[in-house]
């Protein structure tokens, strides 16, 4: 293994022990989020939230619904000071991004896995339809990661007690409001950002198909993958460039910001 090879893993690794030691932030969100996700899909009537329900679609959309949250989105002000350190180390600062977003992928891509396949039993779905489940749900929702990223570089916040949060209530604007509607934005955020990476994909299914809720031949879905595929790893290398230049250019700001625990 190459030295760079051994610094990205070590670089997993202490992100794996960092999320599994308390408040446990990221392994509670994945689960809370696909908790909910499932409830929507089996309790609540088909065309509230999902408007495609088959085998292959399920995994992928509680894939989606698991990063949607505050993992994917608040990468510096959940990790202050290793992250304020690396802000003006471009090499390191990629290193750590990738580090959250395999270890997020850890989290979320192997249950997900686990669905797919006992789930495509259980509908008898076919071997082709189930590889191409499995290869879309390993590659194309970690796409959005890196862009997802864009948002914590922004505008990140310090992930702080809700006593505390109340202790601090009269600086309503940064400690409350801030506070929320950064908690809250990823929802919207993160399906969003899947929905302009995929949106050519999706443009060149409806030329092909005339209607974007079509059930796709076997065919079709390995076509579909292969594009998509593309447009995630341009998402994938875009995303954590910008990630990373965004950063460079707020170095001061943002090390003032991460270094005051009570800024909300």
């Amino acid at each position: 293994m190459t030295s760079s090879g051994y610094v990205a893993l070590s670089a997993v690794r202490r992100e794996w022990r960092r999320v599994w030691t308390p408040p446990y932030e990221a392994p509670l969100v994945v689960l809370v989020n696909g908790l909910l996700m499932t409830g929507a899909w089996f309790l609540l009537p088909p065309d509230w939230f999902f408007r495609v329900h088959t085998a292959w679609a399920f995994p992928l959309v509680l894939a989606v619904w698991m990063l949607a949250d505050v993992p994917a989105t608040n990468v510096l002000g959940s990790d202050p000071s290793r992250m304020a350190a690396a802000l003006d180390r471009p090499k390191e600062l990629r290193r750590l991004l990738v580090a959250k977003n395999v270890v997020l992928w850890l989290l979320v891509v192997p249950v997900c896995a686990v669905v797919t396949v006992v789930d495509s039993a259980a509908t008898q779905a076919s071997a082709v339809t189930t590889t191409v489940s499995l290869g879309a749900l390993v590659l194309l929702p970690p796409a959005t990661l890196g862009i997802a990223a864009w948002l914590g570089i922004l505008w990140p916040y310090h992930p702080m007690a809700l006593a505390l949060r109340w202790q601090e209530r009269r600086r309503f604007r940064p400690i409350i409001a801030r506070w929320a509607t950064l908690v809250l934005l990823p929802y919207v955020v993160v399906p969003a950002i899947a929905g302009l990476i995929y949106a050519p994909v999706a443009l060149l299914w409806y030329v092909h198909s005339g209607n974007f809720w079509s059930t796709p031949s076997e065919s079709e879905l390995v076509a579909l993958l292969a594009s998509g595929t593309l447009m995630a790893v341009l998402a994938w290398a875009g995303g954590h460039a910008v990630a990373v230049r965004l950063a460079g250019r707020r170095v001061a700001g943002l090390r003032a910001y991460l270094g005051d625990e009570l800024a909300g």
